[in-house]
């Protein structure tokens, strides 16, 4: 090809010439050239420059083709057309490829022929996985670890692999850890699995923090002190120490003290996208939607608001009162206007409407519907004040509101120690705590003040901007106060530790002596974390390997700063690297490793991983058990426990070693410890061993039996529907779009605790909708104790079927009314078996008061009444049709 490319040019030289006449042809002919000969010879040349520093006894990286192409000029003898750049990518993708058939030919030599250092570097022989994320040394290493798959012996063995192999000597080899527990474990499982390497004592490992600020104290030449409100220690000090902050600036400054106060009373619930379907929180008198502080139920979080900063500011008002004029005609009903203030003489309407005064697409009719009550009040003469979603998230409407009261000679109060009716402001620890996780996430992601505005600015276009701009403000004054009392004492806190590690390393102020880095939990890892990750493997330029286990799967601290995307975007943030699987477990069998799995990849964002064990149990792993009330479990719990006991003191049940059988009580919260678990593990010490996590402290370990108690659904249900705040979103990454990602994820940690089986403990008449999920999906079935087998919703598919009374006849209804509304009929002998039931006494557990519609029997009304142990609220249609009761809460009952 190249010797007709050269004889084409010659061709054209001869016909597009100078234009002089044409000499007589000439007997000198072009020498044929070896095209072939001078290809290879050049490819020959080019490899002679770099071929010397390739091992091609060892594991050779991605960086290395990287780092030939940019040194070592390409071979000639190329055709003229084919621009540099083009040249570079072919050439690098052939380089890539050889060093990849290279790599797996050195993969499957190791593995053969260290077979015995693999089988005897741990208690137990590595998986083909394990020992390929051990042979493995490209650049970047990123290993996908199913639950129970051996990620700390991977990070020991690998630590073998390495020493054994000499590709680092004990003292460049650094491994971090995400807590001082895990730290000291992979520490004394080196030193105890690798005793006789020389020198084993100064392979490091260390928790990110104590690194940190060892790369400080060395960069300086002076070990800082912590803080002694963050100390890892002193559980909760940091809270306190931001609510002292609070308190402090309140008594200094009352431009502060107002904005807080403001802020703790009226505005600390948001209220959600414009246009998102809201589910109600509240059911009162025939109502559904949310409570206020005054004790009504209005329909959106928007009206919340504007009845909340009314409340406060002392404004009488009516909510949804019979207007003035009766409307009621063929086409209309009778008009009930959203808010009215007697003392002025007006009318106020909240539109959902946006910038453009558009209503969301799913308000049927509503424009018609708006223009309708503008009509009747021009009509009627009546004054009506508007507000919409738009003026309300930009801060417009409250000003307008309060302008329009003024203006009435309506007087404004503002007291934010007015003794609510209904909902309390949120608690002032619990502000305290979102500010500090705020903190936490600006710190750990570097923010500036510029960044933070440009995030304020996006957010606004479809979230609460005036809200955002408050929180934003009270943050910044109290993070400044912060910093001055850190200043003062001359500390740092936590997430400085590693900030100014990784700015010392970036420097070069710090000399990092490790070419082997390995990071475990790596699914837990801040930004700052990654920061210094990242500065360390950058340090020292082709030599260094990073080698990082994680589960995303399991990521659960994002409250901490925690970011699944460091796993899902390994590649972005790491250049060179691979990612590899551990999808073996040696915990839970398989038909539990089966739905456990299922269930977490319903969320599409999980890596996607199939997870197999060499656990070969296969009686039933997962069992439900459903009671009336709450009240019910601990008592049935014990009886359980009794029934184990009584079979291993017969043989019946046997432990997988010691004498003891291993079971794992498990709760969402530190509260759903149970009150007599002293008393179970002394009574039942002989043949059970009893302990008691919550679900966030028992990732990373294991039991025979796992049992979950409280597995409701519920603000302090599981899934927790406690939400982070939308300002936290300021300072972090985009969130996960699923619903309840963390807590799925967390659940997902509970399940996989097990060797054995795993129990859940629920309610029938609150079942979590994870556990609803998973029986729908024919996994368990919610068997009640004391009742019928449930049927999941089969509209919502989160809430299960309850037989209620109507007014004409018996019908099944979702457990998540209000949020659910779907019904069906109920037949003649089930409407007469529950008429039968409804002769038995029943208490309410949510939050009710008097004049509230009756939750049990859906007809009768709740009544003060007195009792021997004194008043609470029965049905009204007490004691012939319904008898259900509930204590008093509010003051006003009383």
């Amino acid at each position: 090809m190249i010797d007709w490319i050269i004889g084409a040019l010659v061709v054209a030289g001869g016909l597009f010439g100078s234009g002089k006449k044409r000499s007589q042809p000439s007997t000198y002919s072009v020498p044929r050239v070896d095209a072939d000969e001078s290809r290879r010879q050049a490819e020959k040349d080019w490899r002679s420059g770099w071929e010397h520093n390739i091992d091609r006894s060892r594991w050779i990286p991605q960086s290395a083709a990287h780092r030939i192409i940019e040194a070592n000029p390409l071979p000639g003898s190329v055709p003229f057309f084919i621009d540099a750049s083009t040249r570079r990518s072919a050439k690098l993708r052939e380089l890539l490829a050889e060093f990849a058939t290279h790599n797996q030919s050195h993969l499957a030599a190791q593995k053969a022929k260290l077979r015995h250092f693999f089988d005897t570097v741990e208690k137990a022989p590595l998986t083909d996985e394990q020992a390929e994320a051990c042979i493995c040394m490209d650049d970047a290493v990123l290993v996908v670890a199913a639950a129970g798959s051996g990620k700390t012996s991977t990070m020991v063995a690998k630590t073998g692999y390495v020493l054994h192999e000499g590709l680092a000597t004990p003292d460049q080899i650094l491994l971090l850890a995400f807590n001082r527990a895990t730290a000291d474990e992979v520490g004394e499982r080196i030193a105890e699995q690798l005793r006789d390497v020389p020198d084993v004592d100064q392979v490091r490992s260390n928790t990110f923090h104590a690194f940190g600020m060892d790369v400080i104290g060395n960069a300086t030449g002076k070990r800082p002190s912590l803080a002694p409100w963050v100390e890892p220690d002193n559980a909760g000090a940091d809270i306190r120490e931001v609510s002292n902050i609070i308190a402090t600036l309140s008594a200094q400054d009352a431009s502060f003290k107002r904005d807080w106060d403001l802020f703790r009373t009226i505005y600390a619930r948001d209220v959600g996208r414009w246009g998102q379907v809201q589910e109600p929180e509240h059911y009162a008198q025939g109502k559904r939607g949310f409570l206020t502080a005054k004790g009504h139920v209005v329909k959106s979080k928007e009206e919340r608001i504007i009845a909340d900063w009314l409340f406060y500011h002392g404004v009488n008002y009516e909510y949804e009162p019979a207007y003035e004029h009766d409307t009621a005609d063929e086409h209309h009903r009778q008009y009930f206007p959203d808010f009215h203030y007697p003392d002025a003489g007006l009318y106020h309407e909240h539109f959902a409407l946006n910038e453009k005064g558009e209503a969301p697409k799913d308000f049927k009719d509503y424009l018609k519907g708006v223009e309708w009550k503008r009509k009747i009040h021009a009509a009627k003469g009546t004054a009506l004040i508007e507000t919409t979603s738009h003026s309300l998230k930009t801060g417009a409407a409250i000003f307008m509101l309060e302008r329009e009261l003024v203006s009435r000679n309506v007087e404004l109060n503002f007291d934010p120690k007015r003794q609510s009716i209904g909902l309390p402001p949120v608690s002032e620890r619990d502000l305290a705590r979102s500010f500090r996780v705020f903190q936490q996430h600006v710190k750990n992601n570097g923010l500036t003040h510029d960044q933070l505005l440009t995030a304020l600015k996006e957010q606004s276009e479809d979230g609460y901007a005036a809200r955002l701009r408050m929180y934003l403000s009270l943050y910044e004054r109290i993070a400044a106060e912060w910093e001055r009392r850190v200043r003062a004492g001359k500390f740092i806190d936590f997430e400085d530790m590693l900030i100014h590690a990784a700015a010392h390393v970036e420097s070069g102020q710090y000399k990092s002596p490790y070419t082997i880095i390995l990071a475990d939990e790596f699914q837990d890892s801040s930004r700052a974390r990654i920061r210094l990750l990242k500065a360390l493997s950058d340090s020292v330029p082709a030599q260094t390997h990073l080698c990082v286990v994680g589960d995303d799967w399991q990521s659960i601290n994002r409250f901490a700063g925690s970011d699944i995307t460091v796993m899902t975007e390994f590649e972005k943030t790491f250049g060179y690297s691979t990612r590899l699987k551990l999808n073996t477990t040696f915990r839970c069998p398989q038909p539990l490793c089966d739905v456990s799995s299922e269930f977490i990849q319903a969320n599409p964002v999980q890596i996607a991983k199939t997870v197999k064990t060499t656990n070969t149990l296969t009686k039933t792993p997962i069992l439900a058990f459903a009671f009336k009330n709450k009240d019910d479990i601990p008592t049935n719990v014990e009886r359980q426990l009794e029934e184990m006991g009584r079979y291993a003191s017969q043989g019946k049940l046997k432990p997988l070693k010691g004498k003891q059988i291993s079971i794992m009580i498990l709760g969402r919260y530190r509260n759903d410890r149970p009150a007599a678990l002293a008393q179970w593990a002394k009574r039942f010490e002989d043949h059970l061993k009893i302990d008691y996590r919550t679900v966030h402290s028992s990732k990373g370990l294991e039991a025979e039996y796992v049992f979950i108690l409280n597995v409701v659904q519920g603000t302090m249900g599981f899934p927790s529907q406690i939400q982070d705040d939308p300002a936290l979103q300021l300072a972090m990454p985009a969130p996960d779009p699923y619903p309840y990602s963390e807590e799925r994820r967390l659940f997902y940690v509970a399940m996989t605790r097990a060797r054995k089986q795993v129990r859940f403990y629920t309610t029938f008449g609150e079942p979590s909708q994870f556990l609803v999920e998973l029986a729908k999906n024919g996994h368990l079935k919610l068997e009640p104790v004391d009742g019928e087998p449930l049927e999941s919703c089969p509209d919502c598919g989160s809430g299960v079927l309850q037989l209620k009374s109507g007014k004409h006849r018996a019908f099944y209804g979702c457990s998540r009314f209000p949020a659910c509304g779907y019904k069906r009929n109920a037949t003649e002998q089930e409407g007469g078996a529950h008429r039968q039931g409804m002769d038995q006494s029943y208490r309410i557990r949510e939050p009710v008061k008097a004049g509230d519609s009756c939750p049990i029997c859906g007809h009768g009304v709740l009544q003060r009444r007195n009792g021997r142990n004194g008043p609470f609220l029965g049905c009204s249609r007490f004691p012939a049709g319904c008898k259900a009761t509930s204590n008093i809460s509010s003051p006003s009952d009383a």
